[in-house]
């Protein structure tokens, strides 16, 4: 089974402020804003991370079940990819 990660768009421009993460995919007009969980989350994402790892990180953290982390989590990133703003790798592939 093969192993879904995640990284940042290399082209996706962001910039941290004092409790968010404001971040403009290239060729968008409206940039995201990461809060929350949100800018830990853009945190893990420097490296190749998979869903499992970041979820894990996430409830440890935050002493949170795992389930509602796997959701949020999940969501997150469909949406980052959607906007442009992560990719995701090939598992074979060294990042």
């Amino acid at each position: 089974m093969t192993v879904r990660r995640w990284h940042r768009h290399p082209h996706v421009l962001w910039r941290r402020s004092l409790d968010a993460i404001l971040v403009l995919p290239r060729g968008s007009a409206e940039p995201v804003t990461l809060t929350g969980t949100g800018p830990e989350i853009w945190e893990l994402l420097e490296e190749p991370c998979s869903t499992d790892v970041m979820v894990a990180v996430l409830a440890e953290r935050h002493a949170a079940d795992p389930v509602v982390v796997t959701g949020d989590v999940t969501e997150l990133l469909e949406e980052l990819l959607q906007r442009g703003a992560v990719e995701t790798l090939d598992p074979g592939r060294d990042a």
